[in-house]
């Protein structure tokens, strides 16, 4: 399993508690996303963090070619 995996598993079942509690699906994104920046920012850093969201940011059309270097 992979952590991808295990991610959107949690993620699905988030938003089902949410749904069950009477949060918005979108509230509960929202306050994840805050809660896993905080997160990776105190384990790698602010500029690591800030290199991972614009990275995610600059892809997040999910159509980019990715240029790469064989071997």
């Amino acid at each position: 399993m992979s952590a991808y995996t295990i991610a959107r598993e949690q993620i699905d079942a988030a938003i089902g508690q949410a749904e069950a509690a009477g949060v918005d699906p979108e509230t509960l994104l929202r306050a994840m996303l805050a809660t896993l920046t905080e997160r990776y920012r105190d384990l790698k850093g602010p500029e690591d963090l800030k290199a991972v969201l614009q990275f995610q940011l600059d892809n997040s059309q999910g159509d980019e070619d990715y240029m790469f270097m064989r071997p």
